[in-house]
């Protein structure tokens, strides 16, 4: 494998931004393919070792990623990532990037992608849950596909942490002229567009200050130790899935509430590849929508691919 070309945080960035980014997962998830299933090893409370395999016309691909709760008290990113990137046709590795920047960019990317479906088009206000990378991402994608939005409320771990976060001159330049504060869990959950980017294992969204119409999207549960809704809230909305399996698998809200009978995964209204192909989407202006996303091993391979491409 010498001599593979390697594409950083920097240079992904370079040539592949946010807007081609949810563009590609549009087309991209249109037509999966068969999905495999990733390895989930539990390191400890809060820390797990995932590996995530994908196969697709467009190559192979696999994704190491540790995750680490103990490094923010190291002033370490949380999660750390790397991609093996190989020609479909040969099995020729063909270049590596950098896993976390993968995971930065696409998460965030298939939020919006899922947002662009079901939020309301007229959505002038932003919550965001967390103020960690994909807080930061989230926004990012959300300004793409909503460019109308006015407020950025950002509710953090503490009151510090939100100030801290809205105070960043890179989330203060995202934002540019709109209003970006930090708030309370119930004043960023009272926005029209709400995006969960925690690691927490207990609820953060409070469902009483949800309002009709919303749009809900959680990216920060992967397993069953991780929520960051409570049941009552899934009761309440239609819920919709970045994939049926993966989220029965993995998706810890929608699993526990299942578990105890105040949620069925019939009550699945649709996954990305139907909202993005328009069999299913939001009915009504009123209704609460929620998009829960436990990540696809196969949207890092599109991403690599387009990196790979582009490049």
């Amino acid at each position: 494998m010498n001599g593979l070309t390697h594409f950083d945080a920097e240079a992904i960035r370079s040539v592949v931004d946010m807007a081609t980014c949810i563009e590609a997962l549009r087309s991209g998830s249109r037509e999966l393919g068969e999905l495999h299933p990733r390895a989930h090893v539990e390191l400890g409370p809060g820390d797990d070792f995932l590996m995530m395999p994908a196969v697709s016309p467009a190559g192979i691909g696999v994704k190491v990623v540790n995750v680490i709760s103990g490094n923010r008290n190291r002033s370490l990113p949380l999660i750390h990532g790397f991609y093996l990137y190989c020609d479909r046709e040969t099995g020729v590795p063909t270049a590596t990037l950098d896993g976390s920047a993968l995971t930065t960019l696409r998460t965030p990317a298939a939020s919006a992608l899922a947002a662009d479906y079901l939020a309301r088009p007229n959505a002038t206000s932003l919550g965001v849950f967390g103020t960690g990378v994909q807080a930061r991402g989230h926004i990012e994608a959300m300004l793409v596909i909503r460019p109308a939005i006015e407020q950025i409320v950002v509710s953090g771990r503490t009151p510090e942490s939100s100030a801290a976060f809205v105070a960043d001159p890179s989330v203060v330049d995202l934002a540019g002229s709109r209003a970006l504060v930090a708030g309370t869990p119930e004043e960023a959950a009272s926005s029209e567009l709400v995006c969960g980017c925690t690691s927490s294992t207990d609820p953060v969204v409070p469902t009483a200050a949800i309002q009709p119409g919303t749009h809900v999207g959680l990216v920060g549960s992967y397993s069953t130790a991780r929520r960051e809704v409570a049941p009552d809230l899934l009761a309440k909305a239609t819920v919709f899935v970045d994939d049926r399996g993966a989220a029965a698998d993995e998706a810890g809200e929608l699993i526990l509430a299942a578990r105890s009978g105040d949620w069925s995964f019939d009550a699945v209204a649709g996954d990305l590849t139907e909202l993005c192909l328009g069999t299913t989407g939001r009915t009504s202006d009123d209704e609460i929508t929620l998009f829960k996303s436990v990540g696809l091993a196969v949207w890092d391979l599109i991403v690599a691919d387009t990196v790979v491409r582009s490049n």
